[in-house]
């Protein structure tokens, strides 16, 4: 028995929370890879997950297998999640990992259908020019505050162009944004706490993208970001005994995907 090799593998294990999840998540990644859409890759995903877990002790209290699952909702989706790019957030809620897309991920996922031009979204301060002109033609002015202090928020709006270059716009006062934050379990947590102006401009592109062509991927994003505004625990993972890497994912309307259909098929002897 060389007690000197297990020595210096129970040295190099690192039993870190960090370390633990990377355990717990390292021999999924090839089951990842199945769910990947867009160009995200799936050890990607994992290492964004472990920066992100390694900064937030709210994460660290997360069960790991809703960040798994949080994960497989952004490779669905295409979105990388972490603050660096913005696009989804990794999210705590009742001790679960939920994945949050971000305004930058709902505005990458509306231009890769080609329905529009551009599309934006700004939140409107106290102290910045701002006008906006609706009717039959619709005209936005906003010149930002130059002073470090640009007063409180007033309001957000975004607005989609089109290959035409018309444009439509929304726009949503500080008390409608309040009404929707108010109307979510995580009001004073999490994505609102760490990201107030991110979750402002959500608002009216989500409102904006109900009158765009979209594709399907954006209105998935959409239904999950609402689903949670809504105090739905998503997405949500279930073990299926005897399938190997059996995790079974259910979006907000309970639609299943085609992993969740095999098992479904398995335990009916299909």
């Amino acid at each position: 028995m060389d007690n000197g090799s297990n020595g210096n593998a129970l040295a190099k294990r690192d039993d870190s929370p960090a370390g633990r999840l990377h355990m717990f998540l390292k021999p999924r990644l090839q089951s990842l890879g199945q769910y990947v859409a867009g160009r995200v890759k799936p050890d990607v995903l994992i290492k964004l997950a472990l920066l992100e877990f390694s900064k937030s002790k709210d994460l660290q209290s997360c069960d790991p297998g809703s960040i798994y699952a949080a994960l497989i909702t952004s490779a669905q989706l295409g979105l990388e999640p972490g603050a660096a790019k913005g696009e989804a957030y990794l999210v705590s809620y009742r001790g679960q990992c939920t994945l949050i897309p971000g305004y930058r991920g709902l505005i990458k996922l509306a231009l890769r259908s080609k329905a529009v031009k551009s599309l934006y979204a700004h939140v409107v301060y106290q102290h910045d020019e701002f006008a906006i002109e609706l009717g039959s033609e619709q005209r936005v002015v906003h010149r930002p505050a130059l002073d470090v202090d640009r007063g409180p928020i007033i309001g957000a709006y975004a607005v989609a162009k089109f290959e035409n270059d018309e444009i439509d716009v929304e726009w949503m006062g500080v008390a409608e944004l309040e009404r929707i934050r108010n109307a979510s379990p995580g009001r004073n947590s999490g994505a609102y706490r760490d990201w107030l102006a991110e979750m402002y401009r959500k608002a009216p592109l989500r409102r904006l993208s109900k009158r765009l062509p979209l594709g399907d991927d954006f209105f998935q994003a959409a239904a999950v970001d609402e689903a949670h505004e809504a105090g739905k625990d998503i997405p949500r993972v279930e073990l299926v005994e005897n399938m190997s890497e059996a995790e079974v994912v259910e979006d907000a309307s309970g639609a299943p995907n085609s992993l969740r259909d095999k098992v479904r098929q398995k335990a009916e002897g299909q």
